[in-house]
């Protein structure tokens, strides 16, 4: 959190009548006024004409924010010889039948392994949620 608390860009939130942002899941209660992702007034238990609840975020609610902010960032990243890598870690998204963590067993081994991978569609990309689809290093939505 510490990372985002300026300079930060956010999309498909909340926003507060104070320039305050929240979304679904946050730990803060939301604003009391406010306009949804789509840019509606919006307040928490809003409901629509089916008496269904109102998301004010969208579930693909997003940021991004300088990596100088980031107090885990490495001081080397700026060096001419940068920082080693020494792992690389790619996310997806699987309910069942894969486990959360692979490990490979040399760098091309990886290589193979994230561009072989399956991820389940999310709100990141039309479709059916929860669909398994072929995504190499699951950033397909974002490409």
């Amino acid at each position: 959190m510490a990372t985002i608390r300026r300079n930060t860009i956010f999309t498909n939130v909340v926003l507060g009548e104070n320039g305050d942002v929240w979304w679904e899941g946050s730990d803060d209660e939301p604003p009391q006024l406010a306009r949804d992702w789509r840019g509606r007034p919006w307040k928490p238990g809003l409901k629509d004409d089916k008496n269904s609840p109102v998301l004010g975020a969208h579930p693909n609610s997003r940021f991004t924010a300088p990596i100088s902010q980031c107090p885990t960032s490495s001081f080397r990243r700026q060096h001419h010889h940068g920082v080693p890598v020494s792992a690389i870690i790619f996310g997806g998204r699987r309910a069942r039948l894969a486990p959360l963590v692979y490990e490979s067993f040399n760098w091309q081994h990886g290589v193979f392994m994230g561009a072989a991978m399956a991820s389940e569609r999310t709100a990141a990309q039309y479709g059916t949620i929860g669909e398994v689809r072929q995504d190499p290093m699951a950033m397909l939505p974002f490409c």
